[in-house]
C-alpha cells in the first residue's frame, strides 16, 4: 500500500468519524430539547392572584345561574371547551378539590357536582313543620 492510498484512506476515515459525531451532537441536541420541553410541563402553574380568584368567582355564579336558568347542555359544552389547566384554575378558585394533575373530567365532574349541591342548597331542605303538614 502506499502512501497516497494511506492518505486516501484516512480521509475516508475522517469523513466517516465526522458523520458520525454530527449523528451524536444532534441526537443530544435533541434529547436536551426534549428534557426541557418535560421540566416546562412540569413546572407548577403561578397560584391564583386575589383578582384572578375574584374573577373566577363571579364567572361560576354567571355560569351557575344560566345553569339554573336552563341552559344546562350550553354550560356544560362551554366548560368542555375550556383549557384543562383554565378549568383547573377555575375549579381551585371556587373552593374544589383540585390538583395540577386532576385530569379535566374529573374537574368537570367537580365543577357539575358543586352546581347540583348549590341548587340543592338553594331548594333548601324540608322542615320538620313541612313533614307535618
Amino acid at each position: 500500500m502506499t502512501n497516497d492510498d494511506l492518505r486516501l484512506e484516512i480521509a475516508k476515515l475522517h469523513e466517516k468519524l465526522d458523520r458520525v459525531l454530527a449523528l451524536l451532537d444532534a441526537k443530544t441536541a435533541s434529547a436536551q430539547r426534549k428534557a426541557a420541553d418535560r421540566k416546562a410541563k412540569q413546572e407548577k402553574p403561578q397560584p391564583l392572584t386575589e383578582d384572578e380568584i375574584k374573577q373566577q368567582q363571579e364567572r361560576f355564579q354567571e355560569l351557575f345561574a344560566r345553569w339554573m336558568g336552563g341552559f344546562e347542555v350550553e354550560v356544560q359544552n362551554e366548560l368542555e371547551a375550556a383549557d384543562a389547566d383554565a378549568l383547573r384554575r377555575f375549579a381551585d378558585a371556587n373552593n374544589l378539590n383540585i390538583t395540577t394533575k386532576t385530569p379535566k373530567i374529573k374537574a368537570l365532574q367537580l365543577i357539575a357536582a358543586r352546581f347540583r349541591e348549590k341548587r340543592q342548597l338553594m331548594q333548601g331542605l324540608p322542615s320538620r313543620r313541612d313533614a307535618d303538614a
